[in-house]
């Protein structure tokens, strides 16, 4: 076999070799789709090279030799370019095994056709050698399946051209870049190939078209291993996911964005940024838990709170794994449900069973109280009445009764007082009525009623109250506050027991401090004190007692812009103190 090298051959040879390399380490090294583009490289390579030893062919043997070689790449070419259409496309309704076939059908048909052409010449019709030019070339005579093979070659490269144009016409720039470069390397040759068949060719038989795809095919190749040319591949979207409420985010194997829909932008406040190709570890660089999920590459949800465009937002986030029809993992898809809302909606449904709950648990301690602490006093004057009415009880004995019955009726009269006003604070609120009053006067009016009772239990009072106090507050509610306080302190002191009642000025407040050593208050009874939470205790003489009073104590000053403070030890005696507005004509509500 003689051959003589000539510029023509030897450029099919070397840029052939270049182009067989780069496509054998993308087979290699890269994905599945890029594969068969490298596929296509590597049918064009081994065009180019055996036209090129063509090229250098000085008989025709050696030619028609080279020319079966030729073949496994020019017919396996168009094929292969279609299918890689198909796969970058996402077209996976037509990536199966009967499309397989039938795109490979006439190719395989070409390459029988060639290899056996000189029993039937329907591939070439005539070949012969022609001495007109620099050196010796083949001449030929197209046969009738030379150009069914032609028209399947055109017919492949236009219908891949078209799926990647239509299919990435109107997505983002980063896919139209690559779609362009992709529709380039079909469409270039394939108007080279056109002039060769229109018989613009040079010495009239030497055809361009490996040339032209050799040219590119070493640009993009070197592209693909160096830039990742076409690492990014664009998953479809459909048109229900564009429009979709919910944020999807897609991302490659290596946590690249590759799509998303414009409610993820919406979601990250970017309304007009291009994410493709930014990774999540830029995008999420303040979430953590995120990009933790993501390396883990499964299937998960979390619920995270998340700050965007000046708002906190509640989020259900949902990672989605993508695999191929082979099982490898390709993605991730990630969904960003936004259930702010919904959040709220529960934490108010959560707070009004819980305030159902408590309304409940006064309801039954309203009950509880008027079945028990009211009905058992009352019961008692009836039947003492009646007792007395019958004669069984003398008059001088119903006398001598009367200061224990007056005693107990003192106290349900402040339990109905307490029990009235604690159910209008907490069936229909209440108003504050803050008027100027005199708070010397209303000490000095409750410690009257309460002097008796002190003298009988051999309390004794301590009054260091200032002279005319005025504050600004509600008189009713602060009356009940100091009887409360004043009541309880008496309740729970025995003989020879100090009650101190103390009321100073302070810059613009008045502190008022009620301070008994009595028995004091248990450590739990404190902390639920604290807490706000009533509890039932019977006084040093059985007095009866259902805890509302404190309860209305702390709600009262509270109301009046003052603060409760209870210090207490057990058996040592406690301390209620409060402070109220100092009157001034600047103070008005």
């Amino acid at each position: 076999m003689n051959l003589d090298f000539n510029v023509f051959s030897l450029t099919l040879l070397i840029s052939g070799l270049i182009v067989t390399v780069l496509s054998s380490i993308i087979i290699f090294r890269l994905n599945d789709y890029i594969r068969w583009f490298a596929f296509t490289m590597l049918f064009v390579s081994t065009w180019s090279i055996a036209y090129g030893f063509e090229l250098a062919s000085t008989s025709l043997e050696s030619m028609l030799f080279w020319i079966k070689i030729e073949y496994i790449g020019i017919s396996l070419v168009p094929a292969s370019w279609l299918w890689f259409c198909f796969k970058y496309s996402g077209l996976e309704k037509w990536q199966t095994k009967n499309v397989f076939f039938l795109i490979s059908v006439i190719p395989l048909t070409t390459y029988i056709m060639v290899f056996t052409n000189e029993y039937h010449n329907m591939h070439y019709a005539n070949v012969e050698v022609s001495f007109d030019g620099p050196f010796p070339l083949l001449k030929i005579t197209p046969g009738f399946w030379y150009y069914v093979h032609t028209i399947y070659f055109y017919i492949a490269l236009a219908l891949g051209n078209i799926i990647l144009f239509k299919r990435f016409k109107n997505t983002e720039p980063i896919f139209q870049n690559q779609t362009y470069v992709i529709i380039a390397s079909g469409l270039f040759p394939w108007v080279i190939n056109m002039m060769y068949l229109l018989g613009y060719r040079p010495f009239e038989h030497i055809d361009l078209t490996p040339y032209s795809f050799l040219f590119l095919y070493i640009i993009i190749g070197i592209g693909l291993l160096k830039f990742d040319l076409f690492d990014i591949k664009p998953i479809a979207r459909d048109r229900v996911i564009y429009a979709m409420t919910t944020g999807i985010m897609v991302l490659d194997p290596k946590n690249r964005v590759i799509d998303f829909n414009p409610s993820m932008l919406r979601i990250l406040g970017k309304p007009k940024k291009n994410l493709i190709g930014k990774s999540i570890n830029t995008i999420f660089c303040d979430y953590e838990e995120i990009i933790n999920r993501a390396n883990a590459q499964k299937k998960c949800v979390i619920d995270l709170r998340m700050h965007f465009s000046f708002t906190q937002r509640n989020f259900n986030i949902k990672f989605i794994p993508l695999f191929n029809k082979q099982s490898i993992f390709s993605g991730l898809l990630l969904q960003f449900d936004d259930v702010t809302e919904e959040k709220n909606i529960k934490e108010k449904l959560m707070e009004q069973t819980e305030e159902l709950q408590k309304l409940n648990n006064l309801k039954d301690k309203l009950f509880s109280i008027i079945s028990h602490d009211l009905k058992g006093p009352i019961l008692g004057v009836r039947e003492l009445i009646k007792l007395t009415a019958d004669g069984t009880i003398s008059q001088e004995e119903f006398i001598n009764i009367l200061p224990e019955v007056s005693k107990n009726m003192d106290s349900v009269s402040l339990l109905l007082e307490n029990l009235l006003a604690w159910t209008s604070t907490q069936l229909k609120g209440e108003y504050v009525d803050k008027k100027k009053f005199n708070l010397t006067n209303l000490i000095n009016q409750q410690y009257l009623l309460f002097e008796n009772l002190a003298k009988e239990k051999n309390i004794e009072f301590e009054i260091k109250v200032e002279n005319d106090l005025l504050v600004y507050a509600d008189k009713h509610m602060i009356d009940l506050v100091i009887r409360n306080l004043i009541s309880n302190a008496l309740k729970f002191s025995n003989n020879g027991d100090l009650i101190a009642i103390q009321a100073t000025q302070k810059e613009n407040e008045v502190e008022v401090k009620i301070i008994d050593t009595g028995a004091g208050i248990a450590k739990e009874n404190l902390e639920k004190l604290e807490k706000g939470l009533s509890f039932t205790t019977t006084g040093l003489r059985n007095e009866t007692g259902t805890g509302l009073g404190l309860i209305l104590v702390r709600d009262y000053i509270k109301k009046n812009g003052g603060v409760l403070i209870i210090e207490s030890e057990l058996n040592q005696g406690s301390k209620f103190e409060f402070s109220l507005p100092l009157f001034s004509e600047k103070v008005k509500l």
